[in-house]
């Protein structure tokens, strides 16, 4: 009774518990923003460093041809001491796709958000990039500071990438 009794409650303990880090195979919480947040998200993503956000969709072909190009570089940014969130305008609906999504990427341990965006203007507006309508994908690389200091609009390429933020750090 006693054996049966720890059992259950060890079972529970390792429910509820939350690991200190995740193993790249498994997905991070992926919560769901609201529009009204987007001019937040560079900020939240750097804390006082330099922050790389990229804007994805399920969706959407060319972000399914871009991630594993930008994969490698992606996922070198928090060892580089660069905050890194990867913003998918897709409906909250759509959780599950996303995740897929990451997980098929190579990406699922790195910071994630879905965006409930339906309208892109403001998204494009808070992001500060006057030249974005929306396109996706789109990467934008803020300094410590987060103000914006790189734009890559649609289709980016891992060794421009990797060179913006080497620039910021």
């Amino acid at each position: 009774m006693r054996t049966a009794i720890l059992a259950t409650l060890l079972a529970a303990a390792s429910l509820t518990s939350t690991p200190t880090s995740t193993p790249k195979s498994e997905i991070r919480p992926l919560p769901v923003r609201p529009v009204s947040e987007a001019g937040s998200l560079a900020r939240e993503a750097g804390h006082g460093r330099p922050a790389v956000l990229h804007f994805w969709a399920t969706w959407c072909d060319a972000c399914r041809d871009e991630f594993p190009r930008i994969r490698k570089v992606l996922n070198q940014l928090p060892a580089w001491n660069v905050g890194v969130l990867l913003v998918s305008i897709d409906r909250p609906d759509k959780l599950d796709q996303v995740r897929r999504d990451l997980r098929r990427f190579g990406v699922s341990g790195l910071p994630a958000v879905v965006l409930d965006a339906p309208d892109p203007e403001p998204v494009a507006k808070a992001v500060g990039e006057p030249a974005w309508d929306g396109t996706l994908p789109s990467t934008f690389v803020f300094d410590a500071q987060g103000k914006l200091r790189k734009s890559f609009l649609g289709r980016t390429d891992a060794a421009a990438l990797e060179q913006a933020v080497r620039a910021v750090r």
